[in-house]
């Protein structure tokens, strides 16, 4: 009888072991969001531009490619304008004084959502920034059960590991990033990249499945961002900084299944604030300079693309400034 109260005992005792480990590793990862700001405050100095926006911002503006300014890349996957706003207004306040421009990027899916979903938590950790609907408590007890999630935090580990193995110790990137990014390149400028093109991401089925998770929901929160994004730009503008709005390039036959209602709202958007507030809006979402090659996925640019679109976005910024 003791001796099996005593394996009851160890087996009831493993999973927390498990957790402490979990919550203990956790802690103590660097994050992509962790280092972004932190490059961004170790630049604080020099940076004259800004890029912000979600994962096409993110892997698809190479700030190293910008000619006669310093650069910086803010943008982060899923990141929406409610935590670009944030993110820029709290670099300032902690000394990003050299600000001249801030693109921010508005894309198919960028005005209608405020929340990262289970990201949110994911970046807080790493910045700090808070969503004003959710409750951070618990991810700050426990990030294994409540931030990452069990499911996450097993594949965080399970990426580790495969990354330690891949790169046999020659990583410079020591955070979570994409199996086709190479982690043995620095971030550059908050900018790192896909390298590839995935062939098998450029089909109707892939595209019509990716799109529909970009849906505009019936609880849109498009009211709450163009609120919160006039008081952005307002707040930019009485600080002597230009917004621009931009939009990325996407391949050109998966914009074609994009819905046309969605689309139409948010040109409607981008045009009224342009005019209220006097900002152009650099659209390039259908440019057709832009090639199967120059793309990692049906949305996402990659490397090549990358410094094609960030010259073209320098080039314009040249002619502003003079």
């Amino acid at each position: 009888m003791k001796i099996f109260l005593k394996k009851i005992w160890i087996f009831s005792f493993l999973p927390l072991v498990i957790l402490l480990l979990f919550d203990f590793w956790l802690r103590g990862q660097d994050s992509i969001y962790e280092k972004k700001v932190e490059g961004l405050l170790s630049a604080k100095d020099s940076v004259q531009l800004l890029i912000l926006g979600n994962s096409h911002a993110t892997y698809g503006v190479d700030p190293t490619a910008f000619s006669n300014i310093y650069a910086y890349n803010l943008a982060n996957v899923s990141q929406t304008i409610y935590f670009d706003k944030r993110l820029t207004l709290k670099a300032i306040q902690q000394g990003v004084h050299r600000l001249e421009y801030v693109l921010i990027s508005v894309d198919y899916h960028s005005l209608f959502t405020e929340s990262q979903q289970h990201r949110d938590y994911w970046s807080w950790y790493g910045h700090g920034i808070e969503y004003k609907e959710k409750n951070y408590l618990l991810p700050a007890i426990s990030p294994f059960l409540w931030g990452y999630t069990p499911k996450v935090s097993f594949s965080l580990l399970s990426k580790t590991v495969r990354n330690k193995i891949r790169y046999q110790g020659a990583s410079v990137i020591h955070f979570n990033v994409e199996p086709d990014i190479d982690a043995s390149a620095p971030l550059q400028q908050g900018f790192i990249t896909f390298t590839t093109t995935d062939d098998d991401k450029f089909n109707t089925e892939y595209y019509k499945r990716r799109i529909e998770r970009y849906r505009e929901p019936v609880d849109s929160k498009r009211a709450e961002v163009l609120t919160d994004l006039e008081d952005f730009i307002v707040q930019l503008q009485s600080s002597g900084i230009v917004p621009i709005f931009f939009t990325s390039p996407t391949f050109h036959a998966y914009n074609q299944y994009l819905d046309r209602a969605t689309l139409h709202r948010n040109m409607n958007d981008i045009h009224r604030l342009s005019e209220k507030y006097g900002i152009e809006h650099w659209d390039y979402m259908d440019d057709r300079r832009f090639t199967k090659e120059d793309f990692y996925n049906s949305d996402h640019l990659n490397k090549k693309g990358a410094v094609k679109f960030s010259k073209i976005l320098s080039e314009r910024i040249e002619i502003l400034q003079r």
